[in-house]
């Protein structure tokens, strides 16, 4: 793999790493990641990798907490943004600008799934904590939505796994078809064109959301 080392010419040795496994892992995955790569990507050497950050497993862990903070925040700030707006168009604007976040990063959560049932200790604790985080903020929009009775009474959980199913699993199942398939015919291509563009997933956003409207 060849340096990087005049994009990271301005960066300390711990940023440099970490821009450069970022690049790396969206390659190969947390799993295909090697520390010793990692070193001669960011033109540094194992020692400094060790300083910083002493084993691999703490270097994925702070990697994909890097990743993954802006996209929190930033749906954090989507879900409170208009305060006066109702339960239901703030959760309709925080799962589009999800889809957005998603779209743009779908080699990266996609290999994140692999890379938990790889045993990648960083993805799987990653993972585990997700529910807590953003699928939380979605959870208290939906509520909301269903206390000012914009949605259907009954689970909430449940709605949330509906409509976020239909928006999201198609992105990252074509995150996965998108590896190696140049052999598929055209229909095939069509399909997985489909399954990732954005604004057909904020189409099926509007189709879940009517499926679930409360019905007086």
């Amino acid at each position: 793999m060849k340096s990087n080392s005049k994009s990271s010419k301005n960066l300390s040795t711990r940023e440099s790493l970490i821009q450069s496994g970022l690049v790396l892992v969206e390659l190969t995955g947390l799993r295909g990641l090697t520390v010793r790569e990692l070193a001669a990507h960011a033109n540094v050497n194992l020692g400094s990798f060790v300083y910083h950050f002493r084993n691999r497993d703490n270097f994925l862990a702070e990697l994909v907490e890097i990743w993954y903070q802006p996209m929190y925040q930033q749906l954090r700030m989507t879900s409170e943004a208009a305060g006066n707006a109702s339960a239901l168009s703030r959760l309709k604007s925080t799962v589009e600008h999800l889809i957005d976040l998603v779209s743009a990063k779908v080699p990266f959560i996609s290999h994140l799934f692999a890379d938990a049932f790889a045993g990648e200790v960083a993805a799987q604790k990653f993972l585990l904590n997700l529910p807590n985080r953003h699928p939380q903020i979605i959870y208290r929009l939906m509520s909301e939505a269903q206390q000012e009775k914009s949605v259907a009474s009954g689970s909430t959980l449940h709605l949330v796994i509906f409509v976020m199913t239909a928006v999201g699993m198609p992105l990252l199942l074509a995150g996965e078809m998108m590896q190696g398939c140049d052999w598929l015919p055209d229909d095939a291509q069509k399909i997985r064109d489909l399954m990732r563009d954005p604004d057909s997933a904020k189409q099926r956003l509007l189709w879940a959301l009517a499926g679930i409207a409360f019905q007086k």
